[in-house]
């Protein structure tokens, strides 16, 4: 019945200009009917809207009708707060992921655990991942608060070595994770690291040593006081082959970020100013917080580029 609906779909009713401009978006967007129903979410079935489609719906057609025009408010509203032209997520070689990217290298040629810690927004992340998405074999895991358990953890690994993330238990899965890492000059990334206890961080060691692949332990501060206070942590420690501290965004990655997003060298005065923002907490999240801003605003006044005046309102407007 319903693959029925579905074809009924494709003889839409035309004239109604709200059916029009939602098959226009979905054309648009490249979007199936299932993938439109499940963005406009509770309300609106697959089956639904492509009745509501062909005109052979015969529930509540004002309550769907609302729905999907609240959908194509939602999705203009995206298109003019996207930030996709600001070129904020562009990559830009900076010092930070060059350093970053030489104690990784390492990791993965010698087969050595490292340590990269620091403030947050000082490039760690931005950096591993490019690293990891440029290289063969080297796995990218970020974990959170809600890992406390050996299954939970080595599942994530699992997962994220391309093992899988179904085991039917946490030896199964630190099995599999340790024959996919094997004998091939493979490396582990384990951002955000700081969240895991001892046992856990231990338990990556274990991992590291069984598989003979590189282990990267990337997160706060907080995770170098972890390890080196932590008795069932001493063996990682004694493991760690390079350890990169970082500290505030340089002075140079700043300038050299903020350029190419301006599309420009930023003038002294705006220069002052972004070193100052990157400087705050959040580091380069605050720097790339104002440039967001600064962007549309830009926009707003039909300008393709940010210009020093959309830098100075969006500090006021981030500042009240």
């Amino acid at each position: 019945m319903e693959a029925y609906n579905l074809c009924l779909a494709s003889e839409a009713r035309s004239g109604d200009p709200i059916v029009d401009a939602c098959r226009a978006e979905m054309d648009a967007g490249g979007l199936s009917i299932a993938a439109a129903a499940k963005e406009m979410g509770r309300g609106v079935s697959t089956a639904t809207l492509s009745r509501w489609l062909s005109g052979q719906y015969d529930g509540d057609v004002a309550a769907v009708t609302a729905r999907v025009e609240r959908w194509l408010r939602t999705r203009e509203e995206a298109r003019r707060r996207d930030l996709t032209a600001a070129g904020l997520d562009r990559h830009v070689d900076l010092g930070v992921t060059e350093e970053v990217a030489a104690v990784l290298s390492h990791a993965q040629a010698a087969g050595d655990v490292v340590l990269i810690h620091g403030r947050s927004g000082s490039g760690k992340t931005w950096a591993v991942r490019r690293y990891c998405q440029t290289r063969s074999a080297a796995h990218h895991l970020t974990v959170t608060g809600a890992v406390v358990t050996l299954s939970g953890l080595l599942t994530r690994v699992a997962d994220a070595v391309g093992a899988g993330n179904r085991h039917p238990s946490g030896l199964a899965a630190e099995t599999a994770a340790v024959e996919r890492l094997q004998d091939r000059r493979a490396l582990l990334c384990v951002d955000e690291a700081h969240h895991l206890r001892p046992q856990l961080l231990d338990e990556l060691r274990c991992v590291r040593d069984l598989s003979g692949a590189g282990l990267a332990l990337i997160g706060g501060d907080e995770l170098w006081t972890a390890l080196a206070s932590s008795p069932r942590c001493h063996q990682i420690v004694g493991r760690i082959g390079v350890r990169l501290p970082l500290s505030a965004p340089a002075k140079a990655d700043v300038l050299d970020l903020a350029a190419t997003i301006l599309g420009r060298d930023p003038d002294p005065g705006e220069a002052r100013g972004l070193i100052e923002y990157a400087h705050r907490a959040g580091g380069l999240h605050a720097l790339r917080r104002i440039l967001a801003r600064a962007w549309i605003l830009a926009r707003s006044r039909r300008r393709d580029r940010i210009a020093a005046a959309d830098l100075t309102a969006a500090a006021e407007e981030i500042a009240a």
